[in-house]
């Protein structure tokens, strides 16, 4: 079985992401169209939006890029340290309004919101081989998931979606044992560090994908743990 992350590994949804967490503070609400909605997004909050994306795992985490100290995040642990500071019923409120906006957007604009995920050369042509033996496992929802699969005329090759995952480890498991296989049958990748470390321990191959979202610092800490890489270029021998 191959199990992809999605968000960084099959498309680049940077703009949207951006766009649906600024939209996630109170205060901020949408446009009548998703493209207004976008233009109203200002420059410097999107860069920093960029800035922050590279050491996130899930949606609560984008958060981050309102705190004042986002623009100076340099390490994982400073990240780590300042989604902490937040208190938990600003996360859920910015969770529920992300959301929000998020479906407001897929609904009422449906093909821009579309628009905004790029697949990742390569990628289609993965799934297409893979027809009926991948899965996806992700922050983002499982509707959402689907709608973009479709758009591009891949949801026939995906078998399972896991949306809004905290636990992937746990999410790989639960499907290998669904397909009546062993971890190590699987192959998973992902751009975020800690989710192919913590993949890894469940025996199924875990490999870091250097085209998504990630920093010299976790370059050098995988270095430092062996931990497998894989680039664009390689997607062509991968197989299950």
């Amino acid at each position: 079985m191959l199990i992809l992350d999605f968000d960084g590994v099959v498309c680049d949804a940077l703009d949207e992401c951006a766009l649906v967490t600024w939209l996630g503070k109170p205060g901020n609400e949408p446009e009548a169209t998703g493209q207004a909605s976008l233009k109203r997004l200002p420059p410097e909050f999107r860069s920093v939006f960029r800035h922050v994306r590279d050491y996130a795992r899930l949606l609560d985490h984008f958060m981050v890029a309102h705190l004042p100290g986002a623009s100076t995040v340099r390490s994982q642990a400073e990240f780590d340290a300042l989604f902490a500071s937040i208190p938990a019923d600003e996360v859920a409120t910015f969770v529920r309004r992300a959301s929000a906006a998020r479906d407001l957007l897929r609904e009422r604009d449906a093909q821009f919101w579309l628009g905004m995920h790029t697949l990742y050369p390569g990628i289609a042509e993965l799934l297409v081989r893979h027809a009926g033996r991948t899965a996806i496992v992700t922050a983002k929802d499982t509707l959402s998931v689907r709608a973009i699969l479709d758009f591009h005329g891949l949801g026939h090759t995906v078998a399972a979606v896991v949306g809004e995952c905290s636990d992937k480890a746990g999410a790989v498991r639960e499907l290998c044992e669904q397909a009546g296989i062993p971890p190590s049958a699987a192959v998973f990748i992902d751009d975020n560090l800690t989710n192919v470390r913590r993949v890894a321990a469940t025996g199924a191959r875990s490999l870091w994908a250097r085209w998504g979202y990630g920093t010299p610092e976790h370059a050098a800490e995988a270095a430092a743990l062996r931990i497998p890489e894989i680039r664009l270029a390689d997607l062509a021998s991968v197989t299950v």
